[in-house]
């Protein structure tokens, strides 16, 4: 029964005409098989993208990105900060703004890393989550670090992004 009822849905799609004449015409050509209407692709003028104000360096800050628009690229500048203290809490702060805001689906997020000698690069991040690139300011609050040098990092910006920072700070 199942091999009956599937040959009947092939035929149904392909042999058999459509209640309404005109759609049949349209979408049927002269080999009879059955093809999608056209789509077109119209771009949206995305506007100007969110204006995003990077925050002072405070004291005791860890650590800091700042990414700008380069050319047709982007330029990331690490600014390394104090060490991460013994049983203290930190905060992260982080936006990015884009010509088309992103929603923190898409990939883009922040990590934080041992910054300790020979450890850049290597390794798995400490602390990592995802943002969204829409000019909005996101926070991690009461964020627990191991003592020591970390590094944050962004990953996964858009492309049309203008903007980005992270900054961990005391809490």
């Amino acid at each position: 029964m199942g091999a009956v009822l599937g040959a009947a849905a092939v035929a149904s799609l392909v042999g058999c005409t459509s209640a309404d004449p005109g759609l049949s015409e349209a979408t049927r050509p002269a080999s009879g098989a059955v093809v999608a209407p056209g789509v077109t692709f119209t771009p949206v003028d995305p506007g100007p993208p969110p204006t995003i104000t990077v925050p002072p360096r405070r004291a005791g800050e860890v650590a800091r990105v700042v990414v700008t628009r380069s050319g047709p690229g982007k330029a990331f500048r690490n600014v390394p900060g104090e060490a991460v203290a013994v049983g203290r809490t930190y905060t992260v702060e982080v936006a990015c703004a884009a010509a088309r805001p992103g929603t923190g689906t898409s990939g883009t997020t922040y990590a934080i890393y041992d910054a300790a000698p020979g450890t850049w690069g290597h390794g798995e991040p400490l602390y990592s989550r995802p943002f969204a690139c829409d000019g909005t300011v996101q926070r991690t609050v009461d964020l627990g670090l191991p003592a020591g040098p970390v590094q944050i990092d962004v990953r996964g910006l858009p492309a049309d992004a203008v903007e980005a920072y992270a900054v961990i700070s005391p809490g």
